[in-house]
C-alpha cells in the first residue's frame, strides 16, 4: 500500500515580500520523483487564490498579509513586521480535507525566513502531531545546524542537489529512486498564472555576495526537453507567463539557450519570458537578442550592481562598462527599449562607495537601461558575509534580513529614500 507525503511551502515573516514570479520549483521538481513511490499532496501557504490579492497582468503580485509583533531582538527596526500566506484557518483547513501523511516534507526559503518554518510547523502539529517532518531548501542547506536547533523537524536534508537529495531520501524512506532526468511536477502547483522554468543549475561566476555556486554545481540540460515542456504547460494549463531561474541562462548558449529559442519560435505559442535573476551581460549576443525577442522575452533584467571598476574586478568580474553598452546596442538593435530592459544596482554591500550607487543609476539611464535598486543580504559562506559581520552581528539569522541590515549597517537613510526617488523617476521618464 502506498504511503502519502504531504509537501508543504511554509509562511514567510518579514518586514516586506512579494510574489515575483516565486515558486518553490524544487519541492514541486521533488514531486516528480516521490511520485514513483507514494501519494503526493502540496499545501501552499502563500497560494494567493485563497484570498482577495492584486495580480498583475504577468501573475504576479502581493501575497496575503497581516502585521504581527516583531521578534523583541528587531524592534528596533522602525518598520512594520507581517506574516504572508493564506488564512490560519484556510490552512488548518487544508490539513484537515487531505488524507492523513505518512511524512510531510517542508521547504524553506531565505535563512531569516525560518520564524515563518517554525509557525508553519506548530500549526501542523494542531493536527498531526506524530509524523516525521523533513526539512529541505536554501535555510536548511545554508545554516543544517541553526536548522537542527531551532526548528521543530526530525530531518534536515541540508543539500539542493537533486541527486544529493535522492540518495539521503532513499536511506531514509527505504526506496529506490529513479535516477533519469524528470520534470517538475506542475500539476500539484494549482494555479498557472506564471510558471517557473529551470533549463540548468548553478553558476560560473564566484561573486563576493552571492552563495549560489555553491548550492549547486553548474549543469545544463537537454534545452529541447524544456522547449516541449514549455509548449506542453501552454496547452494543457494555458499559461503565457514563464519565469526562468536560471542564474546563468546565456552560457554555453550555442548548445543551450539558442537551439532552445530556435525550437520556441517554431512552435509560435505567444507566450511571455521574465528573466528576475537577471542575465550576465558578457555572453549576450545579437543572435541571441533576436531570438529573444522574436520569441517573447518581455523583461530583461541585467545583473550590472555598478560601474565603480573595483567593484566590478573584485566582486566578481561579470562585467565592465563597455560590456554593458555593447549589450544594450545590441538589445535595441533586437527592437527593445528601456520599458524592457532593467539594470540591477546593488546597494550597501561592504566596501562598496554608496556615492557610487547613484552614479550608476544615472549612468544606466543615459545608456538607455531602467536602473533598479537590488538590495544587499548577509549570505552566510559568501566572501561578503565576514565583512558585513564586522559593521554589524549577523550571528542570528533575523540579522541577516537585508532591512534589519540596512539600518543596522548605518547606511544613510535619506540618502536611501532619495535613491528611491530617483529609481521612481528614471522609472517614469
Amino acid at each position: 500500500m502506498r504511503k502519502n507525503i504531504l509537501l508543504i511551502n511554509p509562511y514567510i515573516e518579514d518586514f516586506s515580500a512579494y510574489d515575483h514570479f516565486s515558486k518553490p520549483l524544487g519541492l514541486i521538481w521533488l514531486s516528480s520523483y516521490l511520485k514513483e513511490h507514494f501519494n503526493v499532496y502540496f499545501i501552499n501557504a502563500l497560494n494567493r487564490l485563497y484570498q482577495k490579492v492584486k495580480f498583475k497582468p504577468d501573475g504576479t503580485g502581493d501575497f496575503p498579509k497581516r502585521k504581527i509583533p516583531a521578534p523583541e531582538n528587531l524592534k528596533d527596526i522602525p518598520r512594520d513586521f507581517k506574516r504572508y500566506g493564506i488564512d490560519e484557518g484556510l490552512f488548518l483547513q487544508k490539513l484537515k480535507e487531505i488524507e492523513k501523511p505518512d511524512y510531510i516534507f517542508i521547504t524553506s526559503g531565505m535563512t531569516y525566513w525560518y520564524t515563518g518554518i517554525q509557525y508553519t510547523i506548530s500549526l501542523i502539529k494542531e493536527v498531526y502531531s506524530n509524523i516525521p517532518i523533513f526539512l529541505g531548501g536554501i535555510y536548511a542547506t545554508i545554516l543544517p545546524n541553526h536548522a537542527k536547533r531551532e526548528i521543530d523537524c526530525d530531518y534536515v536534508i541540508p543539500n539542493q542537489n537533486i541527486d544529493s537529495v535522492l540518495d539521503e531520501l532513499e536511506k531514509l524512506l527505504g526506496v529506490n529512486f529513479t535516477r533519469e532526468l524528470k520534470l517538475p511536477d506542475y500539476e500539484i502547483l494549482g494555479e498557472y498564472y506564471y510558471l517557473p522554468i529551470l533549463t540548468s543549475t548553478g553558476c560560473v561566476f564566484n561573486c563576493s555576495y552571492c552563495i549560489g555556486h555553491k548550492l549547486s554545481s553548474f549543469k545544463q540540460f537537454d534545452p529541447i526537453i524544456f522547449a516541449i515542456l514549455i509548449k506542453n504547460l501552454k496547452d494543457k494549463y494555458g499559461c503565457k507567463n514563464f519565469a526562468f531561474y536560471d542564474d546563468a541562462l546565456l552560457v554555453n548558449s550555442e548548445k543551450h539557450v539558442i537551439p532552445f529559442l530556435e525550437k520556441i519560435i517554431e512552435y509560435d505559442l505567444n507566450i511571455n519570458f521574465y528573466t528576475p535573476n537577471g542575465l550576465h551581460i558578457k555572453y549576450l549576443t545579437p543572435t541571441i537578442a533576436k531570438l529573444m525577442k522574436k520569441s517573447g522575452f518581455v523583461d530583461i533584467r541585467l545583473s550590472l550592481e555598478s560601474i565603480d571598476e573595483h567593484f566590478q574586478v573584485k566582486k566578481g568580474n561579470k562585467t565592465s562598462k563597455e560590456e554593458f553598452k555593447k549589450a544594450m546596442e545590441i538589445l535595441y538593435n533586437a527592437g527593445f527599449t528601456k520599458d524592457n530592459i532593467k539594470v540591477y544596482t546593488l546597494l550597501n554591500i561592504p566596501e562598496a562607495d554608496n556615492t557610487s550607487i547613484e552614479k550608476t543609476m544615472e549612468w544606466i539611464y543615459q545608456n538607455g537601461g531602467q536602473p533598479m535598486l537590488a538590495f544587499y543580504s548577509p549570505i552566510p559562506g559568501t566572501k561578503d558575509f565576514e565583512k558585513a559581520s564586522k559593521i554589524t552581528p549577523l550571528d542570528e539569522p533575523l540579522f541577516q534580513n537585508n532591512t534589519v541590515y540596512l539600518y543596522r549597517s548605518r547606511f544613510d537613510m535619506n540618502y536611501f529614500q532619495y535613491l528611491k526617488t530617483l529609481e521612481n523617476r528614471f522609472k517614469k521618464a
